[in-house]
């Protein structure tokens, strides 16, 4: 076994937090993951861990492939300092071939990059004590998805390795939070009004202003021009989401309307319970993201990121689904979605494209969801 040098800052957090249903049943799949985190994805470590990993104590075959998976970017700060280096087929050096880490095998977990070790969990400790998956994660809508009640919320006592926010917010701003937060999950799962109209609501909530102004031309055919747009704004900065948006360009590249119209039959009579599936991720990724309370973000940008998200699930789910497809494939689909969605600054880049194109009020984004 490794012995490590006592690095760490960070306090170990054992609390009650708040948790979706689905929570106290996850577990990582390990080799059982049809696409695993540990493959071509960008993970970053900071300075802390970067030393920690490079102070260990341990073999010196193990020390060497440590050496070479982890390497400093070339603008590093305290927080993103290094990087994995993936194999050439795009793999981590440390993934084992049966699924699981060399490195949490030979030296424990305590020793893994924060985000190897909760990965896809999200602790939150600023606001609230809270903690939910990541819809990146397959496991994680493998269970939203196993039932098709709405998401609730329970008290559960866990454990994480963390660092007390600096400054937390007043108390006043704590019960916003909670109302704020516990208002829009209640109107998320009001299934008495279709999932459009319950976004509608939530934009109304949200102050989002109105505008009546959309072209009288064919609606759908702008929609599905407008989406397809995406594609060239996303070329070269998102590689996964643009792969996928490729490839739903190609299937509607000839007659889009029509197409589009064919493909949303097959789509709906694949699963009927599409709105629930839809309903269960949204809600899901606010909680996750703290909606509305991410920083550095208005609420009603915080809104249309969502928006464009349901948007473009939407538009590449419906393509990419064969008639008779399974479940695990449309988990497929979406997950590798939201492995950009939830990891990067893509609610910032769809937010600016969506507005490029006039689709920020409440009247027009009315007009987009419905398709």
């Amino acid at each position: 076994m490794a012995t490590k040098s006592n690095l760490f800052k960070r306090e170990q957090i054992f609390k009650d937090f708040l948790v979706p249903d689905y929570y106290k049943d996850f577990s990582c799949k390990g080799g059982e993951c049809r696409d695993s985190c540990c493959v071509d994805w960008k993970v970053n470590i900071s300075m802390q861990q970067y030393f920690l990993l490079h102070g260990l104590n341990c073999n010196k075959k193990l020390k060497d492939k440590i050496d070479r998976t982890f390497r400093p970017l070339i603008n590093p700060s305290k927080d993103r300092y290094a990087e994995i280096v993936h194999t050439q087929d795009g793999d981590c050096p440390l993934h084992k071939a049966d699924g699981y880490c060399l490195l949490h095998e030979k030296c424990g977990e305590e020793v893994l990059p924060w985000v190897c070790r909760y990965y896809p969990r999200g602790p939150r400790i600023d606001y609230l004590y809270e903690a939910s998956c990541a819809n990146s994660c397959e496991r994680t809508l493998e269970l939203l998805f196993s039932s098709s009640e709405p998401v609730s919320f329970s008290s559960f006592k866990t454990n994480f390795l963390m660092s007390k926010p600096q400054n937390l917010p007043s108390e006043a701003e704590k019960d916003n939070y909670k109302l704020d937060r516990e208002n829009i999950f209640r109107l998320m799962s009001n299934r008495s009004l279709s999932l459009r109209e319950r976004l509608i609501n939530l934009g109304e909530y949200l102050a989002l202003p109105k505008d009546s102004s959309f072209p009288k031309k064919d609606d759908l055919e702008i929609v599905l021009n407008t989406l397809s747009g995406i594609f060239n704004t996303f070329e070269g900065k998102f590689p996964r989401v643009y792969e996928l948006i490729e490839k739903a360009n190609k299937v509607y590249q000839n007659s889009k309307v029509s197409v589009y119209k064919e493909k949303l039959r097959i789509f709906e009579s694949t699963f009927p319970n599409q709105e629930v599936l839809f309903e269960k991720m949204l809600v899901n990724e606010i909680y996750f993201r703290q909606f509305p309370y991410q920083k550095n973000m208005v609420k009603t940008d915080q809104f249309i990121a969502i928006i464009g998200i349901y948007l473009l699930l939407r538009f590449i789910g419906i393509a990419l689904i064969e008639e008779n497809d399974n479940l695990d494939n449309l988990i497929d689909i979406f997950s590798k979605f939201f492995t950009v969605v939830s990891h990067s600054d893509f609610d910032k880049q769809i937010v600016s494209y969506l507005k490029a194109n006039k689709i920020a009020t409440l009247d027009i984004i009315a007009k987009y969801i419905a398709f």
